[in-house]
């Protein structure tokens, strides 16, 4: 899904949050919350994740991705430390996604 701005087509997931998938969710793509149900769980130092439930978006041709909630210890911990981000292994890590699929 897309949209189309004096003359430039800009892709993303534009669909807003609702309670469950939408009917037409193959065509126009949907963004719900989930329980977390991954076995792992992304950490920073001596902080984990401690989401609950996460956000699930899904956008055609380009799959489903997850990410974690607002109130999460690791996004609070890297909102207040951005500078983390600058070490080598954080350096191409979009910190608020879980995983996608290809």
């Amino acid at each position: 899904m897309g949209i189309y701005f004096n003359g430039i087509h800009i892709n993303g997931n534009f669909a807003k949050l609702t309670k469950r998938k939408p009917k037409n969710w193959i065509e126009k793509g949907y963004k719900i919350v989930v329980p977390f149900s991954f076995k792992w769980r992304h950490k920073v130092g001596k902080v984990e994740c401690t989401c609950k439930k996460c956000e699930e978006h899904y956008q055609p041709y380009y799959g489903t991705s997850w990410f974690h909630e607002k109130d999460c210890e690791l996004i609070k911990y890297i909102e207040q430390r951005p500078q983390i981000l600058n070490l080598n292994q954080y350096w191409d890590w979009d910190y608020k996604m879980i995983c996608q699929t290809e």
